[in-house]
């Protein structure tokens, strides 16, 4: 299910703090990263990408990301999404080649439709319309990452301090699942009830 998309958007632009990956479970490995947050206003739709400057506020470099209209990241959502079934036909169409005998073409088209599908399913999953620094299709672990949030769902309000400015963060996406994002909200307040003021 594709991210949700809206004319303002609540974004924190990370720096990547490791060089290394640290070792996080069997053949996995994971990333901390640092971020400041920034309100990403989407151009009217019909209107070009427009460019979004921030400052790192961990390596105070200049980056400069792309933004694009409401209407713009669905239809590259929607592209995306189609050559992704177009590797996915094409790997069936491996497999029944090499059902027919057509043992090199078969594998060649197997194999070239799994791994580009792989790819590009990424890169689907991930389309937000704001793009620059690696963070359309990540071949790689890029230094700089833009993550969009939704707004809070109905009923979840969010857990900010008002002495201080604490805010707990919780997990809110499109494409997870209900039932989940309230449990995680829920621990969200337990750890928010807990919260002292330094």
């Amino acid at each position: 299910m594709p991210l949700g998309i809206a004319k303002k958007q609540h974004a924190v632009v990370s720096h990547r703090m490791n060089s290394f990956g640290q070792p996080s479970g069997p053949s996995t490995v994971s990333w901390k990263y640092q971020g400041v947050n920034r309100e990403v206003v989407r151009p009217d739709d019909g209107q070009p990408a427009e460019r979004l400057s921030v400052r790192c506020g961990e390596c105070s470099r200049e980056l400069t990301f792309t933004v694009h209209s409401v209407a713009a990241t669905r239809r590259r959502q929607s592209c995306w999404r189609a050559a992704t079934w177009g590797c996915v036909v094409l790997f069936f169409a491996g497999v029944a080649g090499l059902i027919a005998g057509q043992v090199v073409w078969g594998s060649v088209a197997m194999a070239f439709g799994f791994i580009a599908g792989w790819v590009i399913g990424s890169a689907a999953a991930e389309e937000v319309g704001v793009t620059g620094h690696g963070n359309a299709v990540r071949l790689t672990v890029p230094k700089h990452h833009i993550a969009l949030a939704e707004p809070p769902p109905a009923g979840m309000p969010e857990l900010v301090c008002a002495r201080c400015g604490h805010q707990e963060e919780f997990p809110r996406g499109s494409h997870l699942r209900k039932s989940y994002v309230q449990q995680q909200y829920r621990d969200a307040q337990a750890r928010f009830a807990g919260h002292r003021c330094r």
